[in-house]
Order: C-alpha cells, then structure tokens, then sequence
C-alpha cells in the first residue's frame, strides 16, 4: 500500500485531478509524514489549485510521464497539497520559498523537506520536464536534490535549521516603537500607493495587473468617510479609475459575467482565464458601495452580472457556492472565452453583430496570441447609438445579442469547476451579497446570501470545532482564522436586515473562539491556525493581506463590529490588543496590512449604530428609511427573538413597549427616540 497514489478518495477535485498519476502521491497527514521519517526519504511537497494554468501544465508534462514519475517514486515521499485547503501549509511553504530564492512564489509551488522535521532546504515554482530558457529541468532536479541529500545531508540541515529559524523568526510580530497612529500608517499607505498607481490604466504598478481588493476596500473607506482625518481625493480619484478600467477591459466577462484572477498586461486586456469565488466575492462588495455612492448605473450593472454568475455557475445544492472555474478546457487556456468575427455573423442578425462587432473590439486587430478575441468594452453606449435608434434601444439591442452569444457560448466545452464549499470565500460572498442587495435594493440577493449563511453554519461550524472545507457531504480541516472571521462578519451584515438568533449566536461563538484558539494570550498576535492545530514547521501570522483580506484585519472588524452591538468592552479591547500587537508589521509594510490599516481607522472612528424595537411594522420602516446610509449600521430587533443570555444593550431594546431607537457614538448611547424625526435630529449630518 505504501508504494501507490493515495489521492483517489481525496476531498479536493484538484487532489482527485492527480489520482491516475503514475506518481505515488499521498495526502498530507500523520501517515505521508510517518513513512517519510521511516524511510528516511526527502518529501517532495507539491501545492497547487484546481483552477491553477501551470499546475496543469507542469501535471500533464511531469506527473503524467512515467519516467519522472519513477525518479519521484524511488527518491521522495510525494505528498500533493490543495492550497485552497491548506492555506496554512502553503503560507509556510511560500514563505520558505522567499527565504530560500530571494523572491515571490507562485503555483504550482515545489518544495523538498526534510522528513524528520518538514523543514525546507531547496523550493522553486515550475519545472519543465527539459531544461529549457535558464530553467532546470525536473528530472534533472530530481536526481540533483537525491545526490546531495544522499552525500551531503548533514550541509542540508545545518542550512534548513537556518530557515526554521527564519520562519519561526516571521512568525513573531515586529516591534512597535515607533509606529505612530493609525492615520499616519493610512497616510503612507495612499503615498505609496500613489506612487504606484498607473494613471493610464487604472490599478497599481505594471503587468501582471491584479485587482487588489484589500487595498481598494481601504481607499473605498478612506474616500467615503465623513470626518476622516486622511486625505479622500487621491484615494476617490484612484479607486473610480480602476474600478472603471476593470469593469470596462479583459478582467470583466462582459457575457456571463464576474471577473476573472488576473491580467497579464498592464491595460487589464488578456486575463488569467480562472475565475474564483474569493475575488468576485470582493469585488461585489466594492462596487456596490461605488454604485450606491456615485450613483453610477453601471457599476450597478457590473454587480447584476456578478450576482448572476454567482447564481448560475457557482451556486452549490442546499446552499454556498464553488471555490472556482478553471483557466483551461481541453481546447486550450481561454477558448472558452474567445471569439472570431465570423462566428459572431453567423450568431447574430446584422444589426446585433455590428453592435457587438463595434462595442467589444471585434472590428479592430486580434487581441489574444493573434488569432482571436477576448472581449473588451472598446466604445461606450452613446458611441454606438446611430439615428433612429434611442441610448436604450440600442442597449436593449445589445443585451440581446450578449445573451444569444452567452447561449452559444455554453454549447462549448465548459472550464472545470472546483465546487468545495470553503468557508472563508463563502463567508465574503455571503457578506457582499448581503450588503449589495441591501445597497441596491435586491432582496433576492439578500435571501440568497441567508441560504449560504445557513448551509456554511450547518455544514462547516455545526460541530466543535469547526472545519473548513466541504464537499459532497464530508468536511475536512480545522477551520483558520479567516474562515472565522469572515462567517463573523457575513453574520453581522445578514442581521442588518433580519435579527436571527442563530446568526447572532454563531457570531458570538466565533468571536469566542477567535479570542480563545487564534489570539495568544501573552502577546496579542492573532495566528491563522488554532491552538488545536497539528504543530507545523510554524504558526503563521494572519497579520497580512494576499489576494483576500488578512484574517487578522477580518477578526478586529468583526470583533469591533460584535463589540459595538452587544455592548461589550472586553471585545472592543481584544480588538485594539490585536491592532497594537500588528502595529509594527503594519508601519513597516502598510500596503500588505490594508485590512488591518481599515479595521484601526474603524476602531478610532466607528460608525453610528442604531438599534430599532417595538411595533414590527413601524419599527421595520425606520430601519428602510436608514439602511442605505453611509457610516450607519441599523439593527431591527423583534421583542419576540430569543436569544440566549441576551447582552443588556439589546436586552434594553427588545423590552420596549412602543416603536423606540437607541443610537449609540461608540460606547456612549443617547437617550432613546420615539419617532423617525427625532431620530434624524439624533444622527450626524441628518437633513
């Protein structure tokens, strides 16, 4: 049994995706680590996703080849590991990557480790199976690493206890001195990022383009709150350009709507054709909150087509939605995508194809490898309106032709979907969904992010303790402190618009186990995995941001956020206790702590809350009168909701005889109201 591929009763599709490899791969765990001890073998670590281009590449050309699959065999331990899964794992491993080259990983990630202690001694990204443009090819590799670890493993660990050393070095939060306020960490973070923001395109630096969610969430707070002692015209001025840019270019699927990972230009024109749940979950948000601010229809529509992809392509049986949607098909990397002239003739009627013709670029030069098109919005609505033909006429017209190439679209071979159900993505979807049909006035969208909340609180945080990851009726993995923190949030936000008592229980259980299992008692550093935890090379920080928002920075919004509502001190003190702890990351590198950054301007400058009781009709129409208002978090709570050792604040609320509202600055709660007048007079910048 030793000697096979372990992978085909994995949770994981991108596990189950090398299943057939002539590769013995195990999964990660206490028996993978065990015969590697005992055989006193090198593990051969390899992380990647199921939506990964070059995970695939580098499967078809080295873990499908029998020859290198024996080189792996008769050398290494093989374990596979789906980042998506294991974010804890991957962390350690591309920080060791860093340690060890001197720059960035990527995915697939390569790493060899030593089996008595899993510490790293060699790490790379992508091989090819042939040495080729300065690269080492794989099996030349292999038989390098089974060389030296053969004859010089002594030299190895002396070098790999250099790089626990520096990892468990990472793993300590930076001294304070220094750092100043939190105003002052904002104002050099909007410096920086005015230095490295592209003025012809919108977003920040060159190419690869990504959107940057946490950094936009932050200008997206900065530019929008009254009183803000930070400057708002830069950070405005930058988050409508590349909001603009990515709804308008190649990162947008301006047919079946949502957005795609990455571009690998610096105009936002040719994407990274995956698509994941975690960046259309963000970027839902943020356009929401631009629509609703700017009044801007067509970021309204920009949230329409990601709200409908989420429903269409995404969404999972009982509740929740899938992890992602591959790059590739078996035609290629984006064919899926791609369109010619001549099949959208033969599509469309005249008037339909000239319209899509001149709208997305298809009357212009090839845009992808010099054969085919991605679409891209190259002229606006008015450009295209011809006489005889109204703006919305012409509209009309093009959302008709959009669906009839949408249809035909789907006739084709369809990317892959990795359809686990992960807490932390779900817990941003659900979020956004919620506060966008709150925004725009979607109850259905609302609803469909209760039925999420529901099915991730069953399936993932109904037993003790909590898990991560769920497919086809099993869960794995202990749940991370982003999958905490993000459900805490999606939590607060549902019951902005119906007080459950489920959810505000969950809430409270997630803020409890946050405080108990992720902070350290002695320190204030909040880590991504809990104390309950298999001990790992290290214990991760959760102070930094990557493509999704830092579990730390998520914890301390939501910790706030619960604090407020419930009237608690301690929570709001185990939040600023987090902020001071992370102050020194966040000053040295305020761009990577953005969400922390956003979460220490909330604490120093809440936002209004208002807690509504009494007569359910009324008291409902207060709460649609308030709930679109900026900086204001309204809560509408039933006398008859049951709630289990209820806080004395909300106690307060649910006992009153008569429509009343409380509005509390912080911890300091005004005399109640009893009508919506004066409850306005009550509010800042009521009118």
């Amino acid at each position: 049994m030793e000697n096979s591929n372990r992978l085909k009763g994995a949770l994981s599709p991108y596990l189950q995706q090398h299943a057939d490899n002539p590769v013995h791969w195990m999964e990660w765990g206490p028996e993978a680590l065990r015969i590697a001890q005992r055989q006193q073998r090198p593990i051969l670590l390899s992380v990647g996703y199921s939506a990964c281009h070059w995970c695939h590449v580098m499967a078809h050309e080295s873990f499908e080849n029998s020859r290198i699959a024996e080189l792996m065999n008769s050398g290494f331990v093989n374990i596979k590991v789906d980042r998506e899964e294991r974010p804890d794992l991957d962390r350690i491993y591309q920080s060791a990557h860093q340690l060890l080259t001197g720059r960035g990983g990527g995915w697939p990630l390569t790493v060899f480790l030593d089996p008595d202690t899993q510490a790293p001694f060699f790490a790379g990204t992508y091989f090819p199976p042939e040495g080729r443009q300065g690269m080492t090819g794989f099996p030349d590799l292999l038989e390098r690493i089974h060389e030296i670890w053969s004859t010089r493993r002594d030299e190895l660990r002396e070098q790999h206890l250099q790089v626990q050393q520096a990892l468990k070095a990472i793993s300590q939060p930076r001294p304070a001195d220094g750092a100043g306020s939190v105003q002052l960490m904002a104002e050099d973070l909007i410096g920086r990022l005015v230095a490295r923001f592209d003025r012809d395109h919108g977003g920040f630096g060159t190419a690869p383009k990504f959107p940057q969610a946490p950094v936009l969430a932050l200008l997206a707070d900065i530019s929008s709150s009254a009183g803000n002692p930070v400057d708002d015209e830069q950070a405005s001025q930058m988050l409508g350009d590349t909001l603009e840019a990515m709804a308008r270019f190649g990162l947008r699927d301006h047919l079946g709507g949502g957005f795609f990972r990455y571009c690998v230009d610096a105009a936002w024109e040719i994407p990274h054709f995956e698509k994941m749940l975690s960046d259309n979950a963000l970027l839902l948000g943020l356009y929401a909150d631009a629509a609703r601010r700017w009044s801007h229809p067509g970021f309204e529509r920009v949230c329409q087509d990601i709200a409908g992809w989420l429903q269409a392509e995404m969404a999972l049986d009982g509740g929740g939605f899938s992890a992602s949607l591959d790059a590739d098909t078996t035609d290629g990397e984006g064919a899926y995508y791609l369109w010619k002239p001549q099949a959208v003739k033969q599509l469309l009627d005249s008037v339909q194809a000239e319209l899509i013709s001149n709208r997305y670029g298809l009357d212009g030069p090839p845009n992808f490898e010099e054969h085919s098109w991605h679409l891209v919005a190259a002229r606006g609505i008015d450009e295209l309106t011809r006489p005889g033909m109204d703006r919305e006429r012409t509209r009309r017209q093009l959302d008709l032709a959009r669906a009839n190439l949408l249809a035909a679209r789907k006739e084709r071979t369809a990317p892959s979907r990795d359809d686990k159900l992960m807490a932390s993505w779900n817990g941003l979807a659900i979020e956004s969904l919620a506060r966008s049909g709150r925004l725009l006035n979607r109850p259905d969208w609302v609803e469909l992010a209760s039925q999420s909340l529901n099915a991730v609180a069953v399936r993932l945080f109904g037993e003790e303790p909590p898990r991560s990851i769920w497919r086809d009726g099993r869960n794995a993995q202990l749940a991370t402190l982003e999958d905490h923190a993000s459900v805490l949030l999606a939590c607060l936000e549902l019951m902005r618009w119906r007080f459950e008592s489920r959810w505000f229980n969950l809430a409270r259980r997630l803020a409890r186990r946050i405080e108990r299992q992720f902070v350290d008692e002695d320190t204030g550093a909040a880590y991504l995995t809990a104390l309950e935890h298999e001990p790992l090379v290290t214990r991760p920080l959760a102070f930094a941001d990557e493509a999704t928002p830092s579990g730390a920075g998520l914890a301390v919004l939501g910790l706030l956020r619960l604090g407020h509502l419930c009237g608690y001190p301690a929570m709001l003190k185990l939040a600023d206790r987090i902020l001071k702890t992370a102050a020194g990351d966040m000053a040295s590198s305020p761009v990577a702590h953005a969400t922390l950054i956003r979460a220490g301007l909330e604490a120093a400058l809440p936002p209004i809350q208002v807690l509504i009781g009494g007569s359910a009709e009324q008291a409902r129409n207060w709460q649609q009168a308030l709930g679109t208002r900026h900086a204001l978090i309204v809560f509408r709570i039933d006398p008859d909701i049951e709630l289990e050792e209820p806080p004395e604040l909300i106690k307060t609320i649910q006992t009153v005889a008569r429509t009343t509202a409380i509005v509390c600055d912080g911890l300091r709660c005004l005399a109640p109201a009893y009508s919506l007048d004066e409850l306005n007079e009550r509010l800042p910048g009521s009118p």
